[in-house]
C-alpha cells in the first residue's frame, strides 16, 4: 500500500539508482521525469480546483458561486495598476470595484510612453504573478493558511486606503473578513482547498 500526501511538498527530485535511464532529461544526471500518476498524486488539490472551476463555468448557478472569485480577480487587477504607478513615482488616488465585475484604478504618474504602458499592462501581469506565487505555496498547510490570512488583511488594508465606492467597500470588507476568519479558523484540509481554488481562479 502506498500512502501519498496530497499536494505534498517536493523535498528531493525523483531519482533512479542508475545513471541516465530512458525517461531522463537527456544528460548524465540522476533526475527522472515524474510520471503522470506521480504528478497527479502530488497535485490532486489543484486539479480538483481547476475541474471545479471548469464545471461551474458551464452550469447556470456556477456564475453565482464564482462571483466572489471574479471580484477578487478584479481587485488584484486594479491593485496592480496602482502598484505599477507607485513603482514609477506616481500615486494611487482611488481604486473602485463594481458589481458587474469591472473595476477602475485612478492613478497619477509621470508622463511618458513607457510609464503609460507600464501602468496599463500591470493589471493582467499582476494577476498572473499573484496566481503563480500562490501556487508556489499551495503544497503546505502553513503556506495556504498564511496566504489566506495575508490576502484578507491586504484586502482590508486597501479598503482603508484606496477603495472609495460603496459596492467595492462593502464587498471587499466582507471578503477580507471572510478570508481572515477562514485562514485563522478553517481546518487544514479546507483552508488548503480554499487557497488552491483562489489560486486557480
Amino acid at each position: 500500500m502506498v500512502v501519498v500526501e496530497e499536494d505534498a511538498a517536493i523535498d528531493t527530485p525523483i531519482r533512479y539508482a542508475s545513471k541516465c535511464p530512458s525517461l531522463c532529461c537527456g544528460c548524465r544526471c540522476n533526475y527522472r521525469v515524474p510520471t503522470l500518476q506521480e504528478l497527479f498524486d502530488r497535485d490532486k488539490r489543484l486539479l480538483r480546483s481547476i475541474l471545479l472551476v471548469v464545471v461551474l463555468l458551464n452550469i447556470p448557478i456556477g456564475s453565482y458561486i464564482l462571483y466572489p472569485f471574479m471580484i477578487f480577480s478584479t481587485w488584484i487587477h486594479e491593485l496592480f495598476h496602482g502598484l505599477a504607478a507607485l513603482s514609477i513615482g506616481g500615486k494611487i488616488i482611488w481604486l473602485n470595484v463594481y458589481s458587474n465585475g469591472s473595476g477602475l484604478a485612478h492613478t497619477s504618474y509621470p508622463a511618458g510612453a513607457f510609464q503609460k504602458a507600464w501602468v496599463a499592462g500591470a493589471g493582467y501581469q499582476g494577476t498572473a504573478i499573484v496566481g503563480g506565487i500562490m501556487l508556489m505555496f499551495r503544497r503546505t498547510e502553513m503556506g495556504a493558511r498564511a496566504g489566506t490570512l495575508i490576502l484578507g488583511l491586504e484586502m482590508l488594508f486597501t479598503c482603508l486606503l484606496f477603495v472609495r465606492n460603496i459596492f467595492g467597500l462593502v464587498m471587499l470588507i466582507l471578503m477580507g473578513i471572510g478570508l481572515v476568519i477562514a485562514g485563522w479558523r478553517l481546518p487544514p484540509f479546507w483552508v488548503s482547498e480554499l487557497y488552491a481554488l483562489i489560486a486557480a481562479t
